[in-house]
């Protein structure tokens, strides 16, 4: 596909998108506000995922333009009430990658490029007037899991967060508390959550993506629970 055809291609998804939201357009596309599509945001992220995981290149394909969609219908919503469009979008995704990318686009080396990319990202956020403590530069809404091992990534030492031997006599003692007649709930909770974080700072110290490693093994779990069904 010649770049013509691609910004073709592009700029007739952006038309149609505009149609949909115009006077005479969808009903229901006309309804929708940035806080309406957040649910369909998350979802088409996961079916990209799960795609991905399975390799199939054309469901792939499939997800990354309901995923690009929802980009599109956010800018078109903002848009509308003159904020941003999608060229600023563009822009400003351009104008980020060039300056975190100093060793491509200038005369820097590739050497400290994981702490430079950290530096500019404080840089950025300051400059927005932004704060740049770990609590407000780690979204909510991001998974358990995945949230704690981004903590885990700004934290100096992480070796504090991660006690194996700990969690070891933690495991045991859950399972005496376990078989108790009246467990004190919001203590297990609290060690068990104290378990889940020790475990996910070990798979930060390896490199190992927790998230994607539980998700993982959560299909493979439920793959063996349809295999094991009886037919209905």
């Amino acid at each position: 596909m010649t770049e013509t055809e691609t910004l073709r291609a592009l700029d007739n998804l952006l038309k149609i998108m505009a149609t949909l939201r115009a006077e005479n357009g969808c009903r229901w596309d006309k309804e929708q506000t940035a806080q309406s599509l957040k649910p369909y945001i998350l979802e088409e992220t996961y079916e990209l995922l799960e795609a991905i995981d399975q390799g199939d290149s054309q469901e792939i394909c499939d997800e990354l333009g309901d995923l690009l969609l929802q980009v599109v219908f956010q800018a078109q919503i903002f848009s509308e009430s003159g904020q941003f469009t999608i060229k600023d979008v563009a822009e400003s995704i351009s104008s980020k990658l060039i300056r975190r990318h100093p060793h491509i686009f200038s005369t820097a080396s590739y050497e400290g490029h994981q702490q430079r990319w950290e530096e500019i990202k404080r840089q950025e956020r300051s400059a927005r007037g932004q704060s740049n403590k770990v609590a407000e530069s780690i979204p909510n809404t991001l998974p358990a899991l995945k949230r704690a091992q981004k903590a885990l990534g700004k934290s100096l030492s992480i070796e504090s967060y991660m006690d194996i031997d700990k969690v070891i006599d933690e495991l045991t003692g859950l399972k005496e508390l376990r078989k108790s007649k009246k467990p004190n709930a919001p203590e297990l909770t609290k060690t068990f959550g104290r378990i889940l974080l020790s475990v996910t700072c070990l798979a930060q110290s390896m490199g190992i993506d927790a998230e994607d490693s539980l998700r993982n093994n959560t299909n493979k779990m439920i793959e063996e629970i349809d295999n094991s069904k009886e037919p209905l």
